[in-house]
């Protein structure tokens, strides 16, 4: 009847209607008149693989970057940048070079710089510990604290084949280690998480050529055996992961055609591809852990908020409480909901292993040989 509108298609109708939608989409406007109008073909053409539709890559992945390698032009000659120095140092930088490295730094140890941060560089942090997307409180004891600036850091290493010079090394409230203000030769600012051994005025570099020397930037395929790294990818491009923390470090064991096994501060061994990178050296701020913090109130601003044991409650909310003598705690230790606290293995025992070469050592044993403090 006329002003009656047509029904939407359904089922096979409507994967063809847009098949055929997508399809002409991708050709060019110059064919566009011709193949929206034979529908039939296109879902054939599709159904045939003639007409692939576009990759698409993940977040982490920038239209700009490719091969995780950021495009760069000399500012003052318009040319781009001259080929990378050549490799002079080809050993394998291990904790016995790292230690003598130390000894010779013993009269220059590194201090953090005592001023602002940059402001283009951090931004202010927003306040929701202890909190899920919701709002509604998951992990009880955290709230609170100091304003804190977060520090925007380079985990990718981007921009490859460009020197840097270590300006400063400052301190970073929203990571337990050290972060170094670094300035390439075009005079882009960043920040990059500082090795235990970096010094301001020295250069570091991201290149498949640099020196394996603390801070340089590296493929794994370019890392000789032995080496001690930090900032290592999982998967090639996207940006470094793991060992990020204050003092940890990886020691590569192993390397083939494919993959370069390592072994992380976990005790866990895993393989990785050898197209990732890592930066070399050991993190510092080792005496983080050793720092005496005087009183409450420092764990305050810190965002930790009082706990109270369960040994001191009623049995009615904690199944600690109750009795009388508080010198034990009448189970293994749990939860207020009777979770075990020391926490319990999970994952399923068929699942496999994947690139996992051996699960990290139990915590009892990692203390017995003096791994784990």
């Amino acid at each position: 009847c006329p002003g009656a509108v047509a029904a939407p298609p359904r089922g096979r109708a409507m994967w063809q209607y847009r098949s055929s939608r997508i399809a002409a989409s991708l050709l060019p406007r110059s064919r566009l008149g011709t193949a929206v109008g034979d529908s039939s073909s296109l879902v054939a053409g599709l159904a045939a693989g003639q007409l692939l539709l576009p990759r698409r890559w993940a977040g982490c992945y920038s239209r700009i970057i490719k091969r995780n390698r950021v495009p760069f032009v000399d500012f003052e000659t318009g040319f781009p940048k001259a080929q990378p120095p050549v490799q002079s140092v080809v050993g394998a930088f291990t904790l016995a070079k790292q230690q003598k490295l130390e000894r010779l730094l013993d009269a220059t140890p590194q201090t953090t710089f005592r001023g602002r941060v940059i402001p283009r560089l951090s931004c202010w942090k927003i306040k929701h510990s202890g909190r899920n997307d919701l709002g509604r409180i998951c992990t009880h004891h955290k709230g609170g604290g100091t304003r804190q600036r977060l520090r925007f850091v380079d985990f990718k290493r981007g921009r490859k084949d460009i020197p840097a010079t270590v300006l400063r090394i400052e301190y970073s409230p929203d990571r337990t280690s050290h972060v170094a203000l670094v300035q390439y030769e075009d005079g882009v600012l960043s920040y990059i998480l500082a090795p235990l051994t970096l010094r301001p005025g020295d250069q570091v570099l991201a290149s498949e050529t640099a020196n394996i020397v603390p801070g340089n930037c590296l493929p794994l395929r370019s890392i000789p055996v032995g080496s001690v790294v930090h900032n290592l990818e999982l998967r090639p491009g996207a940006g470094g992961q793991l060992i990020r923390a204050a003092g940890t470090f990886a020691v590569i064991i192993t390397k083939d055609s494919e993959f370069a096994t390592i072994k992380l501060r976990s005790t866990e061994i895993r393989k990785f591809p050898l197209d990732c990178w890592a930066s070399i050296g050991q993190l510092g701020n080792l005496e983080r852990y050793m720092r005496f913090k005087g009183k409450a109130g420092v764990n305050r601003w810190l965002g930790k908020r009082p706990s109270v044991r369960g040994n001191a409650m009623n049995p009615s909310d904690h199944p600690h409480g109750g009795g009388t003598s508080a010198k034990h705690t009448k189970r293994p230790p749990v939860s207020p909901w009777g979770i075990l606290r020391t926490g319990f293995k999970t994952r399923s025992p068929e699942k496999p292993l994947g690139l996992i070469v051996r699960r990290n050592l139990p915590g009892k044993v990692q203390k017995k040989y003096g791994i784990a403090r």
